[in-house]
């Protein structure tokens, strides 16, 4: 029975531990499958231009990533499947092996057994039991007798309770078996789904990139207009970088001379209020809620090749979301509208003080919110402006922690 209950119990953590990691890769498919089905929908947007539209390429080449990325996750489902697999048919050669050794075991038994009630029924003609302890030469003769007979009364009685406990036992080895069995049964069917739905999401991979390949040979005939126009974005991010430095250093500048006329002290100080905003800030790192209820990453953080011309390197300070047409902006934290200012060929921006932390909201079509508004977490702040020549709707979003710049995708909840 102990050796079955192993059995069981194995059986359980292993399907314990492989449906964690199932819902781990079920989480993360329908996090790339949303994100899958939103880059279609902005490529829809963007269709009627895509020719001359760097916008459409970048989200085609953002679909092809995600596609690429659930290709990978579903190779995982299928190796974690035929491991599974093989550990069930392993599980099953051992339970075949045991049900034949207590076949057996129930068999030797049941032989003992028959010899025994044969030889009691062949004695019991010739003389009974009260003969048998009669007949007895002494007193010690007919003690042992006695004891032999009870003896002989019990091994009866344990062997039949033998044979009944391994039959049983059987009738349950039996029964894992065939759960074993229907487990494996549906392990091979789901593996059989997954290479299907493989196979299908390589065929779309594989006309997305040949979608990709003639755009880009297109786009490239107009190569000098849009190194133009790259550089024109360019221009327009160096502005609204040296923009930003110059009001955090004010920021930091007017925190300071309130200080000095408290304590003498030349460090930034913060406000009781504003520290403990600034502490919750930083320890939201990772699950700050999205600028935008709707979005997607088309331009990381940090010094990246273009997508189009390989010789061409551009520098985000923050992070560019893609999203819908007339989309509400909303702060991702508690804070203090610090500025409201305008960028030539980028609309609005915002920033918002969160104590030691400042946020930055540029590519704003119009602002809900004034000078020194205090404001909560998801709070509508703006709505998003649309390039009509690029069909391009996006926000630029940045984080500094005093003048150092951050990656904001480590700290909005699930980026990519």
């Amino acid at each position: 029975m102990r050796l079955i209950s192993c059995i069981i119990y194995s059986m359980f953590i292993c399907v314990s531990v492989v449906a964690q990691n199932k819902e781990t890769l079920k989480n993360q498919k329908i996090i790339i499958e949303k994100e899958i089905e939103y880059t279609s929908k902005l490529l829809e947007t963007t269709q009627e231009n895509k020719k001359s539209s760097l916008s459409y390429l970048g989200f085609l080449e953002k679909k092809i990533t995600s596609q690429e990325r659930l290709i990978q996750i579903l190779n995982i489902e299928i190796s974690l499947l035929q491991k599974q697999t093989l550990r069930l048919q392993e599980k099953i050669e051992n339970s075949n092996t045991l049900i034949i050794k207590r076949e057996k075991q129930i068999f030797e038994l049941k032989k003992e057994y028959a010899s025994m009630i044969y030889a009691l029924q062949k004695n019991k003609n010739d003389r009974n039991s009260l003969m048998f302890v009669v007949s007895s030469t002494t007193f010690n003769q007919a003690y042992k007798r006695i004891l032999y007979l009870k003896q002989y009364s019990r091994s009866r009685k344990n062997q039949a309770i033998q044979i009944e406990k391994n039959q049983d036992s059987l009738a349950l080895n039996k029964q894992v078996l065939i759960q074993q069995h229907e487990l494996l049964k549906n392990k091979k069917d789901e593996n059989i789904s997954l290479i299907l739905l493989k196979k299908e999401k390589l065929k779309t991979i594989l006309d997305s990139k040949e979608e990709k390949k003639i755009i880009f040979s297109k786009l490239q005939k107009s190569e000098n207009l849009f190194l133009t126009k790259i550089k024109s974005q360019q221009k327009k991010a160096l502005i609204l970088d040296k923009k930003i430095k110059k009001i955090i250093e004010e920021e930091i500048r007017l925190a300071r001379d309130r200080l000095r006329k408290n304590n003498n002290s030349n460090t930034m100080s913060l406000t009781p209020e504003a520290r403990i905003i600034s502490d919750n800030f930083s320890k939201n790192k990772g699950n700050l809620p999205w600028p935008l209820e709707q979005g997607l990453i088309v331009q990381s953080y940090g010094t990246q090749k273009h997508h189009l011309f390989n010789n061409v390197e551009t520098f985000n300070n923050g992070i560019n979301i893609a999203t819908n047409k007339n989309a509400n902006i909303r702060s991702v934290f508690d804070g203090k509208i610090s500025r409201i200012f305008f960028i030539q060929g980028k609309g609005r921006a915002i920033l918002i003080n969160h104590g030691e932390f400042f946020t930055v909201y540029s590519g704003l079509e119009d602002v809900t919110v004034k000078l020194g508004d205090n404001i909560l977490a998801k709070e509508k702040i703006g709505t998003v402006l649309t390039d009509v020549n690029d069909s391009k709707t996006e926000l630029h979003f940045e984080i500094w922690k005093g003048y150092d710049k951050q990656d904001p995708s480590l700290w909005l909840f699930e980026a990519y």
